[in-house]
């Protein structure tokens, strides 16, 4: 049947994906080298030519990114760095990458491969200018279906010899759940729009019918079909380009040089892995919390809350390559917030590419590099195809940090100090839906804490606010102004730096950021939720870096039937960060229902002068907060980024402020209040093994809340954790959690 088939198209067996996918595998198993690749012959014997191959082949993808987003999109595609646009081997693998959604990079693989594996070449097919969507976990890489992907095959004669590929998270995902990472979710029947890979269109064209999909199955139907426009006009223009290139060097000159220029990037990652890894294991922990309990009274056994585990060691193998195995990271369960190996992969490489790829070539080399270990059952690879993979970055991005932690203590034991800091992406989404007064309906997300967020303290000085966003270089917050377009009912009182939100230490992670938006002109109905990667009820990574704060999670403040009307009437001063909400309502200037959320609040119904306020993005310290510098300490009072109250019990300083901003330094109080909380922590702290005892015998008694038991049960019915977490408390084989 195959070879009547391979008769009827005219191809070669030799030439189809299907034949060049297992070849590659066979021999890279082989050799150890991708596609047995030992000698770069065209780099040697033409380093000028074989250099300016590749930047025509980079040129084209930088071009489409820069270009397709002024074509058409959302507000989200166009401002931020929320999308990106490859060229892909004819297996998937990448071979070039524009700014943006870098580590992306790990899921176009998945995608082809699916196609592949299903026989997708005989039907429908894979034609020169085919078009390809995908969104679906399971099948396609996509972390979340908020992660939508174009593909488009590029053939020469009827070969397949490349993917143009293209992925931007959408303004909203169809989900019962409005916005772009529902989190009350219970399968993946309520993920929303989830489609696996799929033709959707041809001769670089879509489909009617895939356009009135996303008008029918999305709220943001039109955001979201400007973004479908801007990802095929940026691998259009790569289709375009990479057909010129062809021509120029010829096709088999392209083929054996993307083999190479894999094969080299492979190579210099390794190095570059060598270069800056101590041997050894590294292992880091952190919890997210999922709070459904009362909310999902319709599905029962989902109607429950849980403390979800995050577990990871990061080990180096023997070629000085890195293995990054998550057993022990929590079962799946009835929540949003699992994921897929593709998925996980994404998040995984945020870390990989950025660290290890920075100056070399960025391809398919860095998952060559990296093995990663998803234990089937757990939130990373759930034994059920029905999983539920809505906010999978809920938990996938802490996953990250704890690898980039891992990475970058060990620049720091090698001396690498300048490249060396404490890795947060503590983000925050605001999101939801409503319907104008007009009887228009729309939803959207608004991306601007998404886009940026503090970076974590270094050893040698402070993190820097909104200044780093671990998934793409382009770190943007957004104009103010184009999201208050995008949901007409918000308008901005406040979007600045909130104040003393960090991990403190020696040196400070960056201020996080903080917004309070005000309802006006609600119109029938407005609805919001929230769907960051953490939660206020736990830090976001488990420590600092050497006895540094862990960075704060994230804070939600609503405040419904407000006095707003009054306060302007009056000319009032109106809170300008979550805080100051907080502090406002204490003190009564804000009158109302005012609630701290330290968890995911289900969906608000937003009226008239309502407010929803949130601060988010900070990031962990370095070193001890007692040997913070008694000046910076005075600085961050001076500027307001750290309250004078505050001052005195992380940082022992002891200081006032008068009106003008000066501040006043009191020296003997500070070198009193430092010794004073030196004692404090000598009379508070045991030996490392008194703590060991009394911890030991919890765990024997069982003497925690229920979700911690329900966490510890749900990792150590993975046998290798299990025999981990008995070793380590020292328990019988037969002991049963």
């Amino acid at each position: 049947m195959e070879t009547m088939i391979r008769e009827e198209t005219g191809l070669a067996v030799e030439k189809t994906l299907e034949f060049k996918l297992k070849k590659r595998d066979e021999l890279y198993n082989e050799t150890g080298h991708y596609w047995g690749i030992k000698k770069l012959t065209l780099k040697e014997q033409d380093p000028i030519k074989y250099e300016r191959f590749f930047s025509r082949l980079q040129s084209s993808v930088f071009a489409a990114r820069e270009k397709a987003r002024f074509v058409a999109a959302s507000p989200g595609g166009r401002e931020m760095g929320e999308s990106l646009w490859a060229l892909t081997t004819a297996e998937g693998d990448v071979l070039t990458i524009s700014l943006g959604f870098i580590s992306h990079a790990a899921a176009f693989p998945v995608s082809v491969k699916h196609m592949i594996d299903n026989g997708f070449e005989e039907n429908p097919g894979i034609n020169d200018g085919d078009v390809f969507g995908a969104d679906d976990p399971m099948t396609s890489g996509a972390p979340h279906p908020g992660d939508t992907y174009t593909l488009v095959p590029i053939a020469i004669e009827g070969e397949v010899v490349a993917w143009a590929c293209s992925v931007n998270h959408i303004m909203e995902a169809g989900a019962p759940q409005a916005g772009s990472w529902p989190v009350f979710t219970v399968d993946t029947f309520m993920d929303g729009f989830v489609f696996p890979p799929m033709k959707t269109g041809e001769n670089l064209r879509q489909a009617k019918w895939w356009e009135n999909l996303w008008m029918r199955r999305t709220r943001a139907g039109a955001m979201n079909v400007l973004d479908d426009k801007m990802r095929l006009a940026g691998c259009s223009m790569i289709h375009s380009s990479l057909h010129e290139i062809i021509k120029e060097f010829g096709v088999e000159y392209y083929k054996q040089a993307c083999k190479e220029i894999i094969e080299e990037s492979r190579r210099m990652i390794l190095d570059n892995m060598r270069a800056t890894m101590v041997p050894g294991r590294y292992e880091g922990s952190c919890f997210r919390i999922s709070m459904l309990k009362g909310q999902q009274e319709i599905w029962q056994h989902a109607d429950k809350d849980e403390l979800i585990h995050v577990h990871g060691v990061l080990s180096v193998d023997k070629k000085g390559s890195l293995v990054w195995d998550t057993e022990g990271s929590s079962r799946w369960g009835y929540h949003g917030f699992n994921g897929y190996p593709g998925g996980a992969d994404v998040a995984l490489h945020l870390q990989m590419t950025t660290t290890f790829a920075h100056n070399v070539k960025a391809t398919g080399g860095v998952k060559m590099n990296v093995e990663s270990i998803y234990h089937k059952g757990s939130i990373y690879n759930p034994d059920t195809e029905f999983a539920s993979c809505a906010n999978i970055w809920a938990q996938s991005m802490q996953m990250e940090c704890v690898a980039g932690n891992a990475a970058h203590l060990s620049f720091f034991m090698r001396g690498y100090l300048e490249e060396a800091f404490a890795v947060d992406d503590a983000w925050e989404g605001v999101q939801g839906s409503g319907v104008l007064t007009d009887g228009t309906p729309y939803g959207f997300t608004n991306f601007e804490w998404v886009g940026g967020t503090a970076m974590g303290a270094y050893p040698f000085k402070d993190g820097m606010p909104t200044a780093w966003c671990s998934h793409t270089q382009l770190c943007n917050i957004g104009n103010s102004e184009e999201f208050e377009y995008l949901i007409p009912p918000t308008h901005h009182l406040g979007r600045k730096l909130e104040p003393g939100y960090c991990g403190h230490g020696k040196h400070r992670g960056g201020i996080g950021q903080t917004a309070v938006h005000w309802m006006k002109e609600t119109g029938q109905r407005l609805g919001i939720t929230r769907a960051g990667v953490a939660t206020s009820l736990s830090s976001y990574v488990s420590l600092g870096m050497n006895g540094g704060y862990p960075a704060p999670g994230v804070v939600t403040v609503t405040a419904k039937n407000t006095n707003m009307d009054e306060i302007f009437a009056a000319g009032g001063d109106t809170p300008t960060t979550a805080g100051e909400l907080l502090e406002y309502a204490k003190e009564g200037k804000i009158k109302g229902d005012v609630k701290g959320w330290k968890y995911d609040p289900p969906e608000q119904s937003m009226g008239e002068n309502d407010l929803w306020a949130n601060a988010a993005g900070g990031s962990g310290g370095w070193g001890d907060p007692l040997e913070r510098d008694i000046n910076a300490v005075i600085e961050d009072i001076r500027i307001g980024q750290i309250p004078e109250g505050f001052a005195k019990m992380m940082y022992g300083v002891v200081a006032s402020k008068d009106k003008n901003n000066q501040v006043t330094l009191n020296e003997s109080e500070t070198k009193a209040e430092r010794e004073k909380l030196f004692e404090r922590r000598r009379s508070e702290s045991v030996p490392a093994k008194q703590w060991w005892a009394e911890e030991r015998k919890k765990i024997i008694e069982k003497d925690m809340r229920d979700e911690l038991l329900v966490m510890y049960r749900k990792s150590v019915c993975f046998d290798g954790y299990d025999k981990h977490f008995k070793a380590f408390w020292q328990l019988d084989d037969d002991f049963e959690i």
